[in-house]
């Protein structure tokens, strides 16, 4: 039991990162020779396999990042190749899961037995009935999670101010960094004890149900503020102002309220991100060309949460000065 529901866990993780970068992750270390891949699947680190799985990965991953340059069209071209690519999550979570089942022999030669029983594949090689649901059970834990965070990221973007041209590049980001992260965990968990696997995978669902859950209540509080906003903008115009004025440019509102101290650290704050995000960008455009969409991107990003956390706590401040219940 322990080594399908590991193996099941080990092929579900893809679904909360970058299936292609997973693919190769795992690819690559078995080409290596840090992990040994059940027989029938080691076609996986064969250099053909490698081949057409780093170039889907560029695929998805270079216009997430053109995005910033042609917000229109890489846009559309980064959502379509992502539509495409959602088919795509159970396969390569059936392929790990199948390929890690001899990962984890290999690394704990007591289970060998199981995999002789397991029988996964027939004699001809093709997949037979333990051998589609082991696939079966992977695809569909994979498709959950992928389905929660394809869910999860508009309203992510529209709580976070990353939507538009931000969006795409700010969730290739994170999903490269989780496919490193988590792929090294399976490696490293792997080794100590297969159960873990499977509480990481728990923890995995768990946290992607959580974030969607905090993405729906970051809505909610974000559309109560834009009314409240707007409200003051009606009722108490320089408070409204004040505080859409401090999430453009920090220090500004609090200036206008005469909170000489604050205003002036984060005038001087906004100040420095400014000089230092058009010398990156200057920088990077000249001698880094590529990494230039990743630098304004995460600037940019920077910038807006800075912007939302220094309104809202100028919002708070304002309601009991003003003695105002919105």
């Amino acid at each position: 039991m322990e080594l399908v529901l590991s193996a099941i866990s080990a092929g579900g993780l893809v679904g909360a990162a970058n299936q292609y970068l997973c693919l190769l992750i795992f690819a690559i270390i078995s080409k290596i020779g840090w992990v040994t891949l059940t027989p029938k699947m080691q076609f996986m680190e064969s250099w053909w396999f490698i081949s057409i799985v780093a170039l889907f990965w560029i695929l998805t991953v270079a216009p997430a990042y053109l995005a910033t340059l042609a917000p229109g069209v890489m846009n559309a071209v980064n959502t379509f190749i992502n539509f495409l690519s959602g088919f795509l999550v159970p396969v390569s979570a059936a392929f790990i899961a199948l390929a890690s089942v001899g990962v984890l022999t290999g690394m704990h030669p007591e289970l060998r037995h199981l995999l002789e029983t397991l029988q996964l594949f027939d004699l001809e090689g093709n997949l037979a009935r333990n051998g589609w649901l082991l696939a079966g059970s992977s695809a569909l834990f994979a498709s959950s999670v992928s389905g929660i965070k394809f869910a999860t990221k508009p309203l992510v973007g529209t709580a976070s101010g990353t939507t538009g041209y931000l969006a795409a590049p700010a969730n290739a980001t994170f999903e490269n960094s989780s496919s490193v992260v988590l792929m090294l965990l399976v490696y490293l968990l792997s080794k100590v004890n297969p159960w873990l696997l499977v509480a990481l995978g728990v923890l995995v669902f768990i946290l992607a149900v959580a974030a969607l859950a905090y993405a729906l209540y970051q809505l909610w509080k974000l559309k109560k503020g834009i009314g409240k906003v707007l409200r003051w903008a009606q009722t108490n115009p320089r408070a409204g102002i004040s505080v859409f004025a401090e999430f453009l440019m920090w220090g500004s509102g609090w200036l206008i309220w005469e909170k000489w101290g604050r205003g002036m650290v984060m005038s001087v704050v906004w100040l420095i991100w400014v000089l230092i995000f058009f010398s990156l960008v200057g920088l990077t455009g000249v001698t880094f060309p590529f990494v230039a969409p990743l630098i304004i991107a995460v600037a940019v990003l920077i910038f807006f949460a800075v912007g939302f956390f220094s309104a809202r706590s100028l919002m708070r401040h304002l309601e009991e000065q003003l003695d105002v219940v919105l």
